[in-house]
């Protein structure tokens, strides 16, 4: 229920819904702007509260101060603008009292209406994708457009990188008609029917991700690139998971898909056209080593990796993980390595943090004396507001204080 306020009835209520950076920095710039009007927010179903790769809503939204509600209680609101900033729900309009309902969209509409817009561009060749912000009508991303922007997809772009274009360019959309939302004077146009597309969540069987080699070098390197999304998956070949992938100039004499060369690096294989090169990704192999403690399987995956601050889906990377599992030896080669000793995972708990856990389980101090020799920022907090000193007076680790100090 909308908290009531007999000064405020009268002002514009305006509900942000949605998910990551672009519905944290949308709700950001509402209160920064409109600071006298009521504001409220909806979450999708995927947050919970905690941050990811990506910044949580309902985090940041408590520490604002912000009230979150549901759908059910903004439909009677006559005075509400509405906007969806990647929100997973379908909004079905004739609810609403209000009919100043907005959506941006990670598309230039009419194309790539519904899910995975990137990666359906990408693996549909497009040299570049859009945002679009747009009125919401009882269609799936079929509303009127108010504005849109493009980016560029370059030929080595993954999935993620155009994500990421997508939600800063889409920001600044949101930054430039913010206003006009609110005043309600937006011009629109309609969508045109030529050129849409739609894409449904059955699109993508993510869980039989296949690879059919009997198409061109371009049309392979692009399904490889579109599904490369670390946070939520890897293409794989030959039992490997593929790093990235590269058209090559020699043109291709075998059967497509035969495999042509492997190295510890990389395969090669034929295709309808040009031989593909395919990097294979030790960042798995690294992770495991570190955890493991396995010295000679780190040494060979470090000669493969460009990035060891590179974080793993669950927001460690292989300091952290290291750290955590007490393999001193390893520690030590990665801060040779220059890694970032101030590296946190997604919800800010750092390497030391995760050293104080294996002291706490182990009595073993050699880790977190290792790391702190390293001149670490004791002074960084986590997504808790704790700090080190804080965690150690909280386990009556007491003994560590002074190394520390």
């Amino acid at each position: 229920m909308i908290r009531r306020d007999i000064n405020n009835l009268m002002k514009p209520l305006i509900c942000i819904a949605g998910q990551n950076s672009i519905a944290v920095n949308g709700l950001r710039l509402v209160i920064e702007r409109y600071p006298e009007c009521r504001i409220c927010y909806i979450p999708s179903n995927a947050d919970k509260g905690l941050n990811h790769w990506q910044p949580s809503l309902i985090k940041k939204a408590k520490e604002w101060n912000v009230q979150k509600v549901d759908l059910e209680d903004i439909y009677h609101e006559e005075e509400l603008i509405f906007i969806s900033l990647q929100y997973s729900e379908i909004i079905k309009t004739r609810k609403f009292k209000s009919k100043h309902l907005y959506n941006l969209h990670f598309s230039k509409l009419p194309k790539y209406k519904g899910v995975y817009p990137a990666i359906h561009s990408i693996i549909n060749g497009e040299s570049e994708a859009g945002v679009t912000l747009h009125y919401i009508d009882d269609g799936i991303d079929t509303g009127d457009i108010i504005a849109q922007q493009v980016v560029n997809i370059e030929i080595d772009d993954t999935a993620r990188d155009v994500y990421i274009k997508q939600s800063e360019c889409a920001f600044k959309l949101f930054e430039i008609y913010l206003e006009h939302l609110i005043e309600g004077n937006c011009f629109t146009y309609p969508q045109p029917a030529l050129g849409a597309s739609y894409y449904s969540k059955t699109s993508i069987n993510f869980s039989e991700l296949h690879f059919d080699f009997n198409k061109t070098a371009f049309e392979i390197h692009n399904k490889f690139r579109a599904l490369n999304f670390r946070e939520y998956q890897m293409p794989v070949f030959s039992n490997w998971q593929i790093l990235k992938t590269e058209i090559l100039t020699e043109k291709s004499t075998q059967k497509a898909g035969a495999l042509l060369e492997e190295t510890e690096a990389y395969f090669v294989i034929a295709t309808i056209d040009f031989d593909l090169k395919l990097t294979k990704d030790y960042y798995p192999a690294l992770w495991l080593a570190c955890e493991q403690g396995d010295v000679a399987r780190f040494n060979h995956a470090v000669s493969f990796i460009d990035n060891l601050d590179l974080r793993n889906q669950h927001g460690w990377n292989a300091l952290i993980i290291a750290s955590y599992f007490g393999h001193v030896e390893i520690v030590q080669k990665l801060i040779e390595h220059n890694v970032n000793i101030n590296m946190t995972n997604y919800k800010g708990t750092t390497v030391l943090m995760y050293a104080l856990s294996y002291f706490e389980k182990t009595g073993n101090v050699a880790p977190f004396k290792l790391l702190i020799e390293s001149k670490p920022d004791i002074s960084l907090r986590d997504d808790f507001g704790k700090d080190i000193k804080d965690y150690i007076v909280e386990k009556s680790l007491n003994q560590l204080l002074s190394v520390i100090s």
